[in-house]
């Protein structure tokens, strides 16, 4: 199945999560992805304005694996699967465990938020509760690891490890009390302030501007997270298919010209003047049926090959595989089912009886292998998440200015300046594949001059 979650990263950047679960039956589960970008034609997004190299420019892309899913109170709880693999990992395996442990954690509190901020009454006071306990019992097992022998080249692991976990902890008491103001969780707070001077970490401060509190936040959250993230080398799908292609194009073009002179040395015969003017134009609709047939040929490869290809490994093992290719396309080839998509829910009704828009398709293919990423480690891996994040820069050079002046009469029949808003609208429409299943979602980009305004699902 595939999972997707939209959301705006920044101003000038929209972020879309796929989540690729693969099937637990197939030895390999293969999924597909098609992102038509709808651009108006105003803000001038044409082949030759925006090439394959400034989309690239324009997308990042990682693939991580999903992190493996435990309740809150079963980390350290229960049969404490996360907290064994830390406390029995061989010395070489250390240093992985305890940075998944806290991979785990942080993924847990945030679904243990989430079922928080969704209860009310008594059921989100008795789960605040819990979330505190649970999240104490875990700090608490933490410091006793920290305390055991575990080696002086583990130390520093325990180290950043422990200050990130309170920076995870501090994050979700601030969204849960934010939206109810529980005093279990302004104690927790409380004791990670406490937990942070005690052991000299930086914390924000309201006369700081805290650049070294988020470069620190940072590159703890690389550290940690780091090894969910999978190494995908990219390299250009299709080549030795490509050359043939434009090879056979060549041939074609030069059994035209030597059909050419031999017909008409045949006719004319040798040293003639009107052979040397038929080798010449032979010559130049030669070199143009060569043109002509490699762009023939290049739509043809279009269809069927990516511009790139990946492998995807965990520790050097490949897991899997991963495609992906992005080009304008006209209105005639979108799929109908896309086409209905699009054309449904507009803002005006007139924009009904016209689409002035440029269109972009990028696709993508991911194939994962079940039994190899089984075998890559003590815990069982469902699948991978592809992070795309769209930079919406390029399509923002061409606007006008982000607000525009009108006027109206007020009561005293005086001229009052009324500042409107310019928006544009950039339409998205995903469709993702697995198996047999289809499924369509679109989504609505609001963009001025200054950047992203708004991102709605329709």
């Amino acid at each position: 199945m595939i999972e997707v979650n939209t959301r705006i990263h920044d101003r000038y950047s929209v972020e879309f999560k796929m989540g690729f679960v693969a099937d637990s039956q197939p030895e390999e589960s293969n999924f597909k992805v098609g992102m038509w970008i709808f651009v108006p034609s105003s803000l001038d997004i044409t082949p030759a304005s925006f090439t394959h190299a400034e989309f690239s420019r324009s997308v990042k892309s990682n693939i991580r694996l999903i992190t493996p899913q435990f309740r809150l109170c079963d980390i350290v709880g229960g049969e404490a699967v996360p907290l064994n693999n830390v406390s029995n990992a061989a010395d070489a395996d250390h240093e992985y465990q305890m940075k998944l442990f806290c991979a785990i954690v942080k993924s847990s509190m945030r679904a243990q938020r989430m079922q928080v901020l969704e209860a009310s009454g008594n059921e989100r006071k008795a789960l605040c509760e819990a979330f505190v306990a649970d999240v104490r019992a875990i700090l608490a097992a933490v410091d006793g690891m920290r305390t055991s022998e575990i080696g002086l080249r583990h130390k520093e692991c325990h180290e950043y490890c422990g200050e990130f976990l309170l920076n995870a902890v501090a994050q979700n008491c601030v969204a849960i009390y934010a939206e109810g103001k529980d005093p279990y969780v302004a104690g927790l707070l409380r004791e990670v302030d406490g937990r942070r001077e005690a052991c000299g970490y930086p914390k924000i401060s309201a006369d700081d501007d805290n650049a070294a509190f988020l470069h620190r936040r940072g590159v703890l959250k690389k550290y940690v997270e780091s090894l969910l993230y999978l190494r995908v080398p990219k390299k250009r799908d299709g080549v030795v298919v490509e050359q043939a292609y434009y090879s056979l194009a060549a041939g074609l073009a030069m059994i035209f010209a030597t059909l050419v002179a031999w017909a008409f040395q045949r006719h004319f015969g040798n040293l003639t003047w009107p052979l040397f003017i038929a080798l010449i134009i032979s010559y130049m609709l030669k070199d143009r049926i060569k043109e002509l047939m490699r762009f023939w040929f290049a739509h043809r490869l279009g269809d069927r090959y990516y511009d790139n290809k990946a492998k995807i490994s965990i520790h050097d093992t490949e897991i899997g595989e991963l495609k992906e290719a992005v080009d304008f396309i006209p209105k005639n080839k979108i799929p109908a089912e896309v086409d209905a998509l699009r054309g449904s829910s507009h803002l005006f009704s007139a924009e009904n009886h016209f689409t002035d828009e440029n269109v972009l398709l990028y696709r993508k293919k991911v194939k994962l292998d079940r039994a190899r990423m089984e075998a890559v480690s003590t815990y069982r891996f469902s699948g991978v998440n592809d992070i795309i994040r769209l930079q919406v820069r390029p399509f923002l050079r061409k606007m006008d200015d982000p607000e525009q002046t009108f006027y109206l009469l007020d009561g005293q029949d005086e001229l009052q300046a009324v500042p409107c808003s310019k928006e544009y609208h950039v339409n998205i429409v995903l469709q993702y594949r697995y198996g047999d299943v289809t499924e369509y979602k679109r989504f609505r980009l609001k963009l001025d001059r200054d950047g992203i305004k708004g991102l709605e699902e329709i």
